[in-house]
């Protein structure tokens, strides 16, 4: 038989090369000689039939593992007839299933998002103080009730404590982030719910812990409080400033003149690649709403009814808004998408500065109709 190289014999097969490759290299299907000094793979003409019934096996739902046994030759008939009624009866469960999931689909909307009914309580009550819970405390994990913890047995560690592992309780009961306190109270106020959480303190052999009822997302959903566990770390009089995430502001102006112009908002994304034109949504009503990159580094932003400017307050360089009066540095692109320029700007929220999370990112398209330059 004609011996043929790989790249011959792929288009003999209508196999691409990199899969021949792979099946070469989970001994599927392997060449008959390779070259030791050129490493050019030669196949035979009697092994184009071998992969014809690789991909017929594979187009009737045979994993490669099983395609490997059933073509190495070494199962005896009743074995290869025992495998073949094993994945027929395996297909007629899927179709089955199919037929279940159609009569499913066609009865409803599963697309439809379960509705939360948020809580919002007043969390500006007067403030009264006990400093001994003052300073930062540890989050120790989220129980279902005071039993459990006493028996040690900590829930999975989601939601609440698995990005900010701490809280503090600032004096005077300063706002950080979502959370202040009074006496006997930790108060939540997130953007979409707001709550009160009662809580005591102990004191144990390794300090004081403090047991929350706090009213987590089960709240929302059965009405009953899970029990939040903190263990206080130290009694210092931290301020919110100076427990925030700080960035480099100090980077030198260097020019892009691609940035300027006014940009108006028009969506607000988690990571840049969720992005599409086709799901901008005219309702979009954004919190930042524009910003004006101006030349030698002066920008003007526009945040709810607040226009932010000076230098004093915020400046730009090449691939930076630089936002002083937080210590942020949030990155800039600019996309070209379907012939329109996209600017992508890091957003550094409080999520961000004492939560510990990844930045989201607001995007822009330049505001030709109001352009200052």
């Amino acid at each position: 038989m004609k011996p043929m190289r790989i790249g011959e014999f792929s288009r003999a097969c209508h196999m691409p090369i990199s899969v021949l490759r792979y099946y070469d290299s989970c001994g599927l299907l392997k060449p008959v000689y390779i070259d030791s000094f050129t490493g050019y793979r030669h196949y035979s003409e009697n092994q184009i039939s071998v992969c014809a019934r690789i991909n017929e096996l594979k187009t009737a739902g045979f994993s490669l593992s099983e395609i490997k046994q059933l073509v190495s030759g070494s199962v005896p008939p009743k074995a290869i007839g025992a495998i073949f009624d094993n994945k027929k009866k395996q297909l007629n469960e899927t179709l089955c299933r199919l037929d279940e999931l159609r009569g499913l689909m066609l009865g409803g909307n599963f697309m439809e998002e379960a509705k939360i009914n948020f809580i919002h309580e007043n969390v500006h009550i007067p403030f009264e103080n006990d400093e001994k819970i003052v300073g930062k405390w540890e989050i120790i994990g989220e129980y279902h009730n005071q039993a459990a913890f006493n028996l040690g047995k900590k829930l999975p560690e989601e939601g609440i404590g698995s990005q900010n592992r701490e809280i503090f309780f600032l004096p005077q009961g300063e706002w950080y982030w979502c959370y202040s306190w009074t006496k006997g109270k930790l108060l939540i106020d997130d953007g979409e719910s707001s709550s009160v959480n009662e809580f005591t303190v102990e004191k144990q052999s390794d300090g004081l812990y403090m047991f929350v009822k706090l009213k987590s997302f089960d709240y929302l959903q059965t009405g009953r409080t899970t029990l939040l566990v903190l263990h206080q770390c130290d009694n210092c009089r931290y301020k919110a400033k100076d427990i925030a995430r700080k960035d480099n502001i100090s980077i030198p102006f260097n020019n892009d003149r691609n940035i300027l112009g006014k940009w108006k908002s028009v969506a607000f994304v988690q990571n840049k690649d969720d992005f599409s034109p086709e799901n901008v949504d005219s309702s979009f009503e954004p919190y930042f709403k524009e910003i004006d990159f101006l030349p030698n580094g002066e920008c003007s932003s526009v945040y709810g009814d607040e226009i932010i400017s000076g230098r004093h307050a915020q400046e730009w360089t090449n691939g930076f808004v630089l936002r002083k009066w937080n210590c942020t540095a949030c990155a800039y692109e600019i996309k070209n998408i379907d012939d329109t320029e996209y600017l992508f700007i890091e957003w550094k929220s409080g999520d961000y500065r004492w939560g510990g999370f990844d930045t989201d990112y607001y995007v822009f398209r330049r505001d030709y109709g109001r352009c200052s330059h």
